[in-house]
C-alpha cells in the first residue's frame, strides 16, 4: 500500500459540504418505521410470494419505500384513494427478447477474401486414438501435480521440537486445550462431528496439531487439508501453527493459495482456500482423498460457494471412504441445521476466551463522545422549541401506547367509580380501626376496580390526594402493596397533607412495607435517571439520522472522531476499523494520515487483494499505536495479540445476482447479527477490549440472524458445471438440490441455459469439450472460453491479459474529490485513445506499466498518475503469470500463440465468443443502448465509450464505426442497468462468433417479414466425433459452394443467431459468411479435442483477411 501514497494528495475529502447539499433530497423517516419496513421487504424477497401488498403508509413512508425498493431491483407502485392508498411491490420479470434486425452488405473486398474460401486446404483433424489418450494421461498427470503441489503419499508426521515457555504457556492457556482427549475420543468414534467455538477458543490453530500429535503418537500416517475462506487466514494461521512447531514453514506445516504455495511433497498439514480445495477435487477426487486422511473446514459459517458445494462432495466421499475424517468447525452458525444435514453428527461446544468486550452502539457513542456536525446541533435547536412530548413522540412513535399508569395523578370520569374509591379509602383512614378481615374486604373491592373496571392505580382521592398505594402503606398491608406496585403504581406521588406512601409506611407499618417502597423508591429514581439518559440518546440519534444517512454511506467523520479519542487515550492497544470496501479504507487512511501526527502511528491494510507480507504486518506488534482498516477477512481467524479496539460500520460489500434479468449488483449492505458480534469478540482474544458500533441498537435487532449463503445470491454456471462434472448421472438440479440450502430452481435452470448458449453443456445436459477444458481453468466460464479462443485465434498474449485483468479486482482507484475523479477518468480513458474498447486499453496498460515495472521510482509515479493501486496491480501481473504457467502446461502454448498478438480485430473475436450472449446494438435514431429485453442501457462513466470531454454517450454516438457493442458484465442500481467494459465490434465478427445456432432464410425479398416457421439451412454441431466434424464440413461446403449457379444478386436472406440477433443481407454474402462460420466452428472442436495448441488453422487466415478488407468502409 505504500506505492499508493502520493495518490492521497489528489484524494481530498469533500464529504461535509456533500453532506449539507445532499441531505435534503433524502427521504428521513424514524429509525422504527425503517427498520420495520425492510424487514417486510426483506421477508418477501427471502419467500416465494410474487407481490407484497402494505396498506396504511404514510406519503413519507411510501416515497421512502420505493426508493428503498428502486435499490433493490423491485418495482413497485402505489394506487388507491387518499384514505385508502397502498403500496404494491413485486419482482421484475423475465421479458421476452425481440428480435434485433440490421442490414449489412460486404463490400466487393471482402467478397473477394470470402469466395476464395473453398480454395483453402482444410488441414486433416483426424489423429490416432492412441496418440491422442497417451498425450491426455500425461497432461492429466501433469495437472493432477500441479493442483495438488506434487503431494506424495502420507507420511507420519514427525514430533513437534521444542518451543518457548511463553508459546507452550499460550497454547495452554486456550479454552480448547481442554477438549483435546474429547475431540481425540470422537475423532476415533466419528467420520465427522462438529466444534462449535466462540471467538478466541484456538480451535483454528491447535485442532489440526491434536491430529497431527495422536497421528505420531500412535505411528499412523496422515495428512491433514485445513480450509479457511480467505487466503490472509491460510497464510498467518499456517505461520503461526509452524511457529507453535518449532519449524519452517513449508516443512510440516505448509499453505497452498492462489498464486503463492509453500508445501511440500511430504507436508502434513496443509492450510488452503475453499477455491483451491475444489480446484484440487475437480481434478481428480478420488486421487485427492486417497492422499489426505483428514479434511478441516473451518468458518463454516462463512457459507461461501465453494464451501457449500465441497459439503456435497463430502457426503458422497464419507460413505465411500471409511477412513475419511471431516471436522467442520464454526463460531456462529446454525449449528443444529449443519448437524441434522450430516445424520445428526457429534457436536462439541467450546466456550471463547473469556476476556470482557464492551459494546456501544451509535446512539451510545453520540451521547457519550459529545459528537456533533452543525446540521445535528439545527436540529437539536428545533427539537427543543418543539417541546419534549412532541419530540418525545416523533422519534419513538409510541403516542399511540401509553401505558394506563403515566406517573401522573389520576382522576376518572366514572363519578360512581370516583364516589366509591372515596368511600374505600376514607374506611381505610378512619379513625375506629377496621379488623383485618374488613380491611382485606375493602382492598378486594379497589383491587377489583384497577384490575376488572380498569381504574388507573394512580386513581386519587377526590379530596385528600390519596391513593390506594398510600392506604396499603397506612394499613401495613404488604400484601396489596406489592399488588399495586405490580401494577406500576408510582411511589412519588404527595398528598394535600405532603405525605407519600413511604412517608405512611415510615409512620404506621413495621418496617416489611417501609422497606419494600425503599428500595423500589431508590429503583424508580435510577430509572428516571435511566428514562431521560434514554431519551437523550434518542434525540441525538434522531438528530444524527436526520443529516447522515447511514443506510448508504459509512460516516468516515465519526469514525475519525473515534480514532482521534483512542489515539489521545493512554490505554494502549490497536484499533481495527471494519469499512465495507477498498475505497472506504482509502478515504478513511488519507482522512487519519492528514489529521494525525506523522510518525506517531502505523496504518496497516487487510484487504483480500492484499498480497500475503503486507497481511502478516497487520499482525504484528509496533512501537506507535497501529491502526488496522479491514474489510471483513479481518473478522476470521485472525488474532492480532495487541488488539484493544474494534470500530464496526456494520456493512459489508456484497454482490447479488438477478438470474432473470442476468444483471448483478455490488452494495453495501447491514451484516449479520452473528458477524456483529464475530467482529466485536476480535477485540477480547487476549485482553479485555471495546467495540464501538456505528449502527443503533435498534438496528442490531433488525439484522438477520446469519449470513445469506453465496448459494442463494451468486450466478450459478460455475457451479452447474462442477456439478455436472463431479456426477455425470445425475441432472444438475438433483445434484445441488442436496446442498445445505438448496438455490432456487430458477436459478439453477437459468445457469444451465446460459451453460448451453456458451456450448458447455450440450441440449442434454452433458458437458461438452469445451467444458471439459473449462473445468480445469480457475477462470469464470465465460473468461474461460475467451481464453480458448485466444489460444485457437493465435492472440493468445493479448487475449491473456483481458481475462487476467477481469479475474482480479479493478486496480483503478476513485478518488473522492469531484475534481479528481474528472482527472482520474480522463487518464484511465486515455490507455484505449481511439481503438472504442476498453478491453484494448487494458492491453496498453499492461504494457506501460511492464515498461516502468522494475524501476521503484518510475512505478510510483506511474501509479500515482494514472490513479492506480500498484498492489493490485501486482496481483493482475501475478495472476497473468499463473494463467500463462497453466496454459502452457496444459496446451503446450507456445511462441505461435501469439502470432497474431497485436491484431485487434482477432482479438475483438475472441472477447464477442467468449463474452455472448453480453452483445448490444446501438439504435441511432434513439440514441440509446440495446440488448435482448433491455430497452435502454447505460454505459459506466469509466468506459472508453464515453470519452473524456463528452458529457455523455449521446454525443459520441455518431463517431463510432459499429452498431454492435459486446461488453464483460451488466450491472443495475435500482432501475438503471449499466454495461461495463465494453467493446464495439464488427457485425461481421458477430455473425461469424455469436449464438449457438444459426439460421439461414433466403426465401425473403427486400421487403418482406422474418419467418421462423419455415426450414431454413441449420449449422449444427450435435455430432462431435473427427470423421462427423470431417463429413460436416464438407457437406457444409458443397451445399454453400458458390461455384454453382447463385440466386440474382438482389435478393436477400435473413441471419438469424439464436433467434434474437437478425441480419439481412444479399444471400450470396449470406452464404459464404455461413460457410466461414461453419469452418470455424469445426476447426475450433478440433482444437478443443486435440488438447494443444495446433498449426495456425486456414479459418484464422480467413478471418484476418476478411476483416481487415473492412478496414477501409469501417475504420477501427
Amino acid at each position: 500500500m505504500t506505492d499508493d501514497e502520493n495518490i492521497a494528495k489528489q484524494m481530498i475529502t469533500t464529504r461535509s459540504r456533500n453532506k449539507e447539499k445532499n441531505v435534503h433530497n433524502e427521504v428521513n423517516l424514524p429509525e422504527g418505521d425503517r427498520l420495520q419496513l425492510q424487514q417486510r421487504i426483506s421477508e418477501f424477497i427471502a419467500g416465494t410470494d410474487v407481490e407484497l401488498i402494505i396498506p396504511g403508509l404514510s406519503n413519507a413512508q411510501r416515497k421512502y419505500a420505493h426508493k428503498y425498493i428502486a435499490r433493490l431491483g423491485l418495482l413497485s407502485r402505489s394506487y388507491g384513494s387518499k384514505n385508502n392508498r397502498v403500496l404494491h411491490i413485486t419482482h421484475r420479470k423475465r421479458l421476452k427478447s425481440s428480435g434485433c434486425l440490421r442490414k449489412i452488405e460486404l463490400p466487393s473486398a471482402s467478397r473477394s477474401v470470402l469466395e476464395k474460401l473453398h480454395l483453402y486446404d482444410t488441414p486433416s483433424i483426424e489423429r490416432s486414438a492412441l496418440e491422442r489418450r497417451q498425450r491426455l494421461q500425461k497432461k492429466n498427470r501433469l495437472r493432477s501435480e500441479a493442483l495438488l503441489g506434487g503431494l506424495g503419499p502420507r507420511l507420519v508426521p514427525p514430533h513437534p521440537k521444542r518451543i518457548s515457555t511463553e508459546l507452550y504457556r499460550d497454547k495452554r492457556e486456550l479454552p480448547i486445550y481442554f477438549y483435546q482427549d474429547e475431540i481425540n475420543k470422537i475423532l476415533k468414534e466419528s467420520h465427522i462431528f462438529i466444534i462449535s467455538g466462540e471467538t478466541g477458543s484456538g480451535k483454528t490453530t491447535q485442532v489440526p496439531q491434536y491430529i497431527l500429535n495422536d497421528s505420531t503418537r500412535r505411528s499412523r500416517p496422515c495428512r491433514v487439508v485445513v480450509t479457511q475462506p480467505r487466503r490472509v487466514a491460510a497464510v498467518s494461521v499456517a505461520n503461526r501453527v509452524a511457529e507453535e512447531r518449532g519449524e519452517q514453514i513449508g516443512d510440516t506445516v505448509g499453505y497452498q493459495i492462489r498464486l503463492e504455495s509453500r508445501v511440500h511433497k511430504n507436508t502434513n498439514l496443509i492450510y488452503t482456500t475453499s477455491g483451491c480445495l475444489l480446484r484440487s477435487i475437480m481434478t481428480d477426487a478420488n486421487d485427492f482423498f486417497r492422499k489426505i486422511s483428514h479434511l478441516v473446514i473451518d468458518e463454516i459459517h462463512e457459507r461461501d460457494k465453494y464451501t457449500d458445494f465441497i459439503l456435497i462432495t463430502i457426503k458422497d466421499q464419507l460413505r465411500k471412504n471409511k477412513d475419511f475424517k471431516v471436522i467442520l468447525m464454526s463460531a456462529t452458525m446454525d449449528i443444529n441445521l449443519l448437524s441434522k444435514y450430516f445424520e445428526n453428527c457429534p457436536v462439541v461446544n467450546v466456550p471463547g476466551q473469556g476476556y470482557n468486550v464492551k459494546i456501544f452502539h451509535l446512539e451510545d457513542i453520540l451521547y457519550r463522545t459529545g459528537y456533533r456536525t452543525a446540521l445535528m446541533d439545527k436540529y437539536l435547536r428545533s427539537m427543543n422549541e418543539i417541546g419534549t412530548t412532541k419530540c418525545r413522540e416523533i422519534f419513538t412513535n409510541t403516542d399511540k401506547d401509553e401505558s394506563k399508569s403515566n406517573g401522573m395523578p389520576s382522576n376518572i370520569n366514572d363519578t360512581h367509580l370516583q364516589l366509591s374509591l372515596d368511600t374505600l379509602i376514607d374506611q381505610c383512614f378512619a379513625e375506629n380501626y377496621q379488623c383485618e378481615e374488613e380491611l382485606f374486604a375493602l382492598f378486594d373491592q379497589i383491587q377489583y376496580f384497577i384490575e376488572s373496571e380498569g381504574m388507573p392505580v394512580d386513581t386519587v382521592h377526590s379530596r385528600t390526594g390519596t391513593t390506594a398505594l398510600m392506604a396499603a402503606s397506612k394499613c401495613n398491608l404488604p400484601k396489596y402493596l406489592k399488588l399495586f406496585l405490580h401494577h406500576k403504581a408510582n411511589v412519588h406521588l404527595v398528598n394535600v397533607d405532603g405525605l407519600t406512601a413511604l412517608d405512611y409506611a415510615n409512620m404506621h407499618s413495621d418496617k416489611i412495607c417501609m422497606k419494600i417502597l425503599q428500595s423500589l423508591d431508590i429503583f424508580q429514581k435510577e430509572q428516571m435517571i435511566l428514562s431521560e439518559e434514554l431519551h437523550e440518546k434518542q434525540r441525538i440519534l434522531y438528530a444524527y439520522q436526520k443529516q447522515f444517512n447511514d443506510e448508504n454511506e459509512v460516516d468516515h467523520d465519526l469514525i475519525l472522531s473515534l480514532i482521534e479519542g483512542l489515539y489521545r487515550s493512554p490505554h494502549p492497544g490497536a484499533i481495527m476499523v471494519f469499512l465495507p470496501g477498498y475505497n472506504d479504507i482509502v478515504q478513511q487512511r488519507d482522512l487519519i494520515q492528514s489529521t494525525l501526527p506523522v510518525n506517531t502511528f502505523r496504518i496497516c491494510i487487510l484487504h483480500g487483494q492484499m498480497d500475503s507480507n503486507d497481511q502478516i504486518e497487520a499482525l504484528q506488534r509496533h512501537s506507535v499505536r497501529k491502526i488496522i482498516l479491514s474489510t471483513n477477512i479481518g473478522q476470521t481467524s485472525i488474532t492480532i495479540p495487541d488488539l484493544a479496539y474494534i470500530i464496526d460500520s456494520g456493512k459489508v460489500k456484497m454482490k447479488t445476482h438477478d438470474s432473470i434479468t442476468e444483471s448483478s449488483q455490488l452494495q453495501s449492505v447491514w451484516i449479520s447479527k452473528a458477524d456483529a458480534n464475530q467482529r466485536s469478540g476480535r477485540a477480547g482474544r487476549t485482553q479485555n477490549g471495546v467495540c464501538y458500533r456505528l449502527f443503533s441498537t435498534a438496528t442490531y435487532e433488525y439484522m438477520p440472524k446469519f449470513s445469506v449463503p453465496e448459494f442463494m445470491r451468486i450466478p450459478l454456471t460455475e457451479i452447474c458445471l462442477y456439478a455436472k462434472t463431479l456426477d455425470r448421472q445425475s441432472d444438475v438440479q438433483s445434484y445441488l438440490a442436496r446442498s445445505l440450502n438448496p438455490p432456487s430452481n430458477v436459478s439453477v435452470q437459468n445457469a444451465i441455459k446460459k451453460l448451453q448458449i456458451l456450448e458447455v453443456f450440450d441440449s442434454d445436459e452433458n458437458v461438452t469439450e469445451l467444458g471439459r477444458h473449462l473445468v480445469e481453468i480457475p477462470l469464470d466460464v465465460q473468461l474461460g472460453k475467451c481464453l480458448m479462443y485466444g489460444i485457437f485465434l493465435k492472440c493468445f498474449d493479448s487475449i491473456l491479459t483481458i481475462v487476467a485483468y477481469h479475474s482480479v479486482k479493478d486496480p483503478f482507484i476513485l478518488p473522492t474529490d469531484r475534481a479528481a475523479q474528472g482527472h482520474a477518468s480522463f487518464q484511465r480513458k486515455s490507455f484505449a485513445g481511439k481503438t472504442f474498447s476498453d478491453q484494448l486499453g487494458i492491453l496498453l496498460l499492461y504494457k506501460s506499466y511492464c515498461s516502468v515495472r522494475n524501476n521503484k521510482k518510475r512505478v510510483r509515479e506511474f501509479c500515482s498518475k494514472y490513479f492506480l493501486s500498484h498492489s493490485a496491480m501486482e496481483t493482475f501481473c501475478a495472476t497473468r503469470r499463473q494463467i500463462a504457467d497453466l496454459s502452457s502446461q496444459k496446451f503446450h502454448v507456445g511462441q505461435e500463440a501469439s502470432l497474431f498478438n497485436d491484431d485487434w480485430n482477432i482479438v475483438r473475436c475472441c472477447l464477442v465468443a467468449g463474452f455472448y450472449p453480453n452483445v448490444a446494438v446501438i439504435d441511432r435514431e434513439h440514441k440509446t443502448l440495446i440488448s435482448g429485453a433491455e430497452k435502454r442501457l447505460l454505459l459506466q462513466r469509466t468506459s472508453a465509450l464515453n470519452p473524456p470531454g463528452m458529457k455523455n454517450f449521446k454525443e459520441f454516438i455518431d463517431e463510432l464505426p459499429y452498431d454492435w457493442v459486446v461488453f464483460y458484465e451488466k450491472t443495475r442500481v435500482g432501475k438503471t442497468c449499466s454495461i461495463n467494459m465494453n467493446t464495439v465490434v464488427s457485425p461481421v465478427v458477430i455473425i461469424l462468433h455469436c449464438g449457438k445456432d444459426c439460421l439461414l432464410d433466403e426465401d425473403i425479398s427486400d421487403n418482406s417479414e422474418i419467418s421462423d416457421s419455415e426450414e431454413p439451412l441449420l449449422e449444427s454441431k450435435e455430432d462431435s466425433s473427427d470423421a462427423k466434424i470431417n463429413e460436416l464440413l464438407k457437406k457444409s461446403v458443397k451445399a454453400l459452394s458458390l461455384s454453382e449457379p447463385t440466386a440474382a444478386n438482389n435478393q436477400s436472406a435473413i441471419m438469424s443467431l439464436d433467434h434474437w440477433i437478425k441480419f439481412e443481407l444479399p444471400t450470396k454474402d449470406a452464404k459464404m459468411l455461413l460457410q466461414l462460420r461453419v469452418l470455424i466452428k469445426s476447426q475450433f472442436e478440433a482444437f478443443l479435442r486435440s488438447g494443444h495448441c495446433m498449426q495456425t488453422s486456414t479459418s484464422v487466415y480467413c478471418i484476418q483477411k476478411l476483416l481487415h478488407s473492412l478496414e477501409n468502409i469501417f475504420p477501427t
